[in-house]
């Protein structure tokens, strides 16, 4: 079982510890401040709605895989590089190809690499 606070998930049949961040405060401070995002671990957000919302990397000092999903599978995903800027107005954005309800937050260079339609689960 996952450690304590934490929801497993699967992804494209790789099995997650997700630390899960379902208020908007735990949804804005994300990973801010994390220098590294072990295998098999990371950050699931969920919402009550689909949302288009946009994610950013302010304070975020390690590039992030981002995968956005739909009522159980894969939208879209999309690698956050680090932004260094003190400004967090000035740091890009990165969204889906379509509204999601939940993300997951991986380490891009760590499993999984999922695709658009592949399946993910989560068991609180």
């Amino acid at each position: 079982s996952p450690p304590d606070g934490r929801a497993v998930g699967i992804l494209d049949d790789v099995k997650l510890a997700l630390e899960v961040a379902d208020t908007g405060q735990e949804r804005a401070a994300g990973l801010m401040g994390r220098t590294s995002v072990p295998a098999g671990t990371g950050m699931v957000f969920r919402y009550d709605q689909p949302s288009e919302g946009r994610f950013y990397m302010y304070r975020v000092p390690i590039p992030l895989r981002a995968t956005f999903i739909r009522e159980g599978r894969v939208v879209s995903t999309v690698v956050m590089p680090p932004c260094p800027l003190e400004d967090p107005g000035a740091c890009p954005t990165y969204g889906a190809d379509g509204p999601f309800d939940t993300v997951v937050e991986t380490d891009p260079g760590q499993a999984p690499d999922p695709g658009a339609g592949d399946l993910f689960t989560l068991q609180d």
